[in-house]
């Protein structure tokens, strides 16, 4: 078993601890399997990969301090029982200083991170980044599906933005269009530029809280294979890391989550990219935390 993410000391100066939480839950999985084996194989990834990044002059393991925490205990019994037991979980933990980065699992396991934090901010916005709306009512018997996880998220009046999703019903597409107020989407097929997306962030977020949700399946399967249900056309790598980098200064990011990694046997290309995305979020954004002090 991997200690911690990606093989730092943990440490109690004065870096920002994040508390690296592996949650590996399946229960609701509607095509391929083999998200219940996405925290340990990003863990084992994280290894290989260097803190530091060129490209932003900044190392994270001098930004950040992570704190791995044990697999979260899978119930059986379903999702909302799983919710219950993450809530419980998360009661320990206080949602104005404790920063998450929780590793699924399907995306099912992003709303207790988000009821969390939505309880200490009403101001919440999820910037969800996935090829599905995740906005039915509920999916094969369930509310708390990974189908119905930005829905929930959407009964306790968060504002979304949405990122790359290319897949929905057509009860999911009316309700985009009838929420405008609250959801701000960004289809695959007609994105704006990275700059003109961040800005248009900006202008719905302000300078609020954002918890970051990224489902494996937003990227484009060419370079995200391993996830349990791919959809063509997704989002480039380097799309999407060109866009924190136009996001940041900006919003305070708050918390984030990464789902739905299925790995496949022999093959890493998935869980690095998955690294490396989250890298990019968490050394974006406290570099420039940092150059704001400066």
């Amino acid at each position: 078993m991997y200690n911690n993410f990606l093989d730092l000391e943990e440490k109690s100066s004065n870096l920002f601890p994040v508390h690296v939480w592996p949650v590996p839950y399946q229960g609701t999985v509607s095509f391929g399997d083999g998200t219940k084996n996405g925290p340990e194989a990003i863990l084992k990834a994280s290894y290989q990969i260097e803190p530091f990044d060129l490209e932003l002059e900044a190392d994270i393991s001098k930004l950040c301090s992570f704190i791995t925490l044990p697999f979260q205990r899978i119930n059986v019994a379903g999702p909302g029982y799983l919710y219950q037991e993450m809530t419980e979980f998360l009661n320990e933990y206080d949602p104005s200083k404790d920063f998450f980065l929780t590793l699924g699992g399907e995306h099912s396991i992003s709303f207790p991170l988000i009821d969390f934090y939505a309880r200490q901010y009403p101001d919440l916005t999820i910037i969800q980044i996935d090829a599905h709306a995740d906005l039915r009512k509920d999916f094969e018997g369930s509310p708390y599906s990974h189908a119905c996880v930005m829905a929930r998220a959407l009964d306790l009046g968060i504002k979304m933005v949405q990122l790359g999703i290319r897949s929905f019903c057509r009860d999911e597409a009316e309700l985009i269009e009838k929420s405008k107020q609250q959801i701000l989407p960004f289809y695959a097929w007609d994105l704006p530029s990275p700059t003109q997306t961040a800005e248009k962030i900006k202008d719905f977020v302000g300078d609020g809280p954002v918890y970051v949700t990224f489902d494996a399946d937003g990227l484009d399967p060419s370079i995200m294979p391993g996830t349990g249900t791919p959809e063509p056309g997704g989002l480039s790598y380097s799309w999407v890391k060109d866009l924190w980098k136009n996001l940041w200064p900006g919003p305070r990011l708050i918390g984030m989550d990464f789902c739905e990694l299925a790995p496949i046997p022999s093959n890493v290309v998935s869980e690095s990219v998955a690294v490396k995305s989250i890298l990019k979020i968490l050394t974006t954004y406290f570099s420039s935390l940092r150059k704001q002090v400066k």
